[in-house]
């Protein structure tokens, strides 16, 4: 019961600012309707009939005018009385003279129902405006910033960022013990700047890096410091100085940065554009408003250093950037160790070759792939994670959910086959390419089929080689398609590798300098266009791929057939056995 009246008392504490402007709001429409009447109806209406009988009966003494009625005294009693068209007449007014009554008017352009029709209203909307910039700047100390002290996480909760943590061990001494580096002059950085694509653990490092240090951590998003209202934005940034000064030594960390840091300059002149410049500005005067033996460290987290300030990276500010990379291979084994903790993994799985076939996987992409794997082996009331759940997992994450109950026809199926028969089939031949882990003809996401290939280690620099062995995998649908049946019956299915072979030419074209053509020289884009040259040397390059894709299609046709029927048979084969059934058919033909 105590559990249930304390949730009630913190949703009333957090909805109680909007319930109470959503009540004055009601109050403003009852007050503009019901306030006039009440002020216009305080005495006693008789009608205009009667108002006459009395006249003539000479019992009314005096008549005050007054809007578009007559107040009224007869004897000792009060009355008022409404015009029928609004006004009144001469004739009337000399009826009234004549009946003995006084006859007075109230002075023009004062009406009291009116004024205060028109009043209160203001009064109220103006109450409801100074409750809204009170909520909007309404940030409970337990909730913003969100203060949090003795931080379980340590770097050893960080895997495959060596890195990063060893670039880090410095400002953990510093933190800890702070006149070692000054009674010698040195400085710390006021502000680190954590740089890297999404998921890859910044903010788990900066909260590693307060662990570690036993400091107090300050978390807030770029997002937090948003505001309708002008100068509440700055008055953020003051107050979360503030409160990090008064809990010194500790860290201040800000993600996603780039929300209020972006490059100022922009030509905008809008009160949004002030506003923005004036928290940035904001931001840059606190950073210089506290010294280096504070113990206050900001560190920052954007994926888009592209777009900070300038004024955000010179020296004194955010002046030391650490660079939070995807894992490579050594790395991403390391996390999904410390991840499988939290899981049961059938006995026997290899997180090495995990790793070896998740490039390009983030910290949390791996985190997600044990989960979807998990999840996988819960549907089947599995006791572990096996290797086909993991298998299942991956493809999911990077080919989409599997569509098995899509309805293709015989033919299409058949095409489809061909189609992924010849990437597998240039796969195994071209000198260069990646090895062939599966092929399959299951419709998984927007793709039909897929050739799954994984890199026997990481790669920084790409040669030639390389790169063209690509495309001519890349092609090797298509020419397939040509070759069995006819250049008449191509399909569509080739959109997406027509695609990935123009983005990889292109680069190497404009980007990288491996065209002899072109030579080595960066090409500007023009818009959207290229030069000429240029768009005739990319076409001349991907032609040339798919003539050497068509080759040895026609070369090794009869290993083309057999991969077909293997996948038409068992819808997924694995790489061992794509490589089987081609090596298979040379011995045939060598026989």
């Amino acid at each position: 019961m105590t559990d249930v009246l304390e949730k009630a008392r913190k949703l009333l504490a957090r909805k109680g600012v909007a319930l109470a402007a959503a009540l004055l709001v009601l109050a403003i429409v009852a007050a503009s309707i019901a306030l006039p009447k009440l002020l216009a109806e305080s005495v006693p209406e008789i009608t205009y009939s009667a108002f006459s009988r009395e006249l003539a009966e000479k019992k009314v003494t005096k008549v005050l005018v007054e809007g578009k009625g007559l107040s009224v005294t007869i004897g000792d009693r009060t009355a008022f009385v409404r015009l029928p068209s609004g006004l009144v007449s001469t004739e009337t007014i000399d009826r009234m003279t004549a009946a003995g009554a006084e006859v007075d008017f109230t002075k023009p352009g004062f009406d009291p129902a009116h004024v205060a029709s028109i009043l209160v209203p203001l009064v109220l909307v103006g109450a409801v405006l100074v409750l809204l910039a009170v909520q909007t700047d309404f940030k409970p100390a337990s909730r913003w910033p969100r203060v949090i002290r003795n931080i379980p996480d340590r770097f050893d909760n960080v895997a495959g960022q060596n890195e990063a943590k060893a670039e880090l061990q410095e400002v953990i001494a510093f933190l800890k013990d702070s006149e070692a580096f000054t009674k010698v002059g040195a400085r710390i950085p006021r502000g680190l700047l954590m740089i890297g694509p999404p998921g890859t653990g910044k903010t788990l490092i900066a909260k590693a890096l307060a662990g570690e240090a036993g400091v107090s951590f300050l978390a807030v998003s770029g997002s937090d410091f948003s505001a309708p209202l002008v100068g509440v934005a700055k008055g953020r940034v003051s107050k979360l100085f503030q409160q990090a000064r008064k809990r010194a030594p500790c860290l201040i960390f800000i993600d996603e940065i780039d929300a209020i840091g972006r490059k100022r300059g922009g030509g905008g002149s809008s009160a949004a554009d002030r506003e923005f410049e004036g928290t940035l500005n904001q931001l840059l005067v606190e950073m210089d408003g506290f010294n280096t033996t504070e113990g206050v460290i900001v560190i920052g987290a954007t994926n888009r250093v592209d777009v900070l300030d300038p004024a955000l990276l010179r020296p004194g500010r955010f002046d030391r950037q650490v660079h939070v990379g995807l894992p490579d291979i050594a790395g991403r084994e390391a996390i999904l160790e410390v991840h499988a903790k939290n899981v049961k993994l059938a006995p026997g799985i290899d997180l090495s070759t995990i790793a070896r076939g998740t490039p390009g996987f983030s910290g949390a992409d791996l985190g997600n792939l044990l989960n979807e794997a998990a999840i996988f082996a819960a549907r089947e009331n599995a006791a572990a994670i096996t290797r086909d759940h993991l298998e299942a997992a991956r493809n999911k994450i990077i080919m989409g959910l599997e569509r098995r109950t899509l309805a293709i026809s015989p033919e299409e199926r058949r095409l489809v086959a061909v189609h992924e028969a010849g990437h597998a089939l240039c796969a195994c031949l071209v000198s260069g390419s990646d090895k062939v882990h599966s092929a399959t003809i299951v419709p998984h996401g927007q793709a039909l089929g897929l050739v799954m290939r994984l890199p026997e280690h990481d790669r920084f620099c790409i040669p030639v080689e390389k790169l063209e062995a690509d495309l001519v995998v890349a092609m090797g649908g298509r020419a397939a398609e040509e070759v069995v049946f006819g250049p008449k019956k191509v399909t569509t299915g080739a959109a997406s590798d027509i695609a990935q072979a123009t983005d990889i030419v292109t680069r190497m074209v404009t980007e990288w300098g491996m065209s002899p053509a072109i030579g080595m020289v960066r090409v500007a884009r023009q818009g959207e266009n290229l030069p000429r040259e240029v768009e005739q040397e990319i076409r001349r390059i991907i032609e040339e791929m798919y003539d050497a894709a068509k080759a040895c299609i026609e070369e090794n046709r009869d290993r083309l057939d057999a991969l077909v029927d293997a996948l038409l048979e068992h819808e997924t084969i694995d790489g061992d056995e794509v490589r089987r059934i081609v090596a298979e058919q040379v011995e045939r033909l060598a026989a």
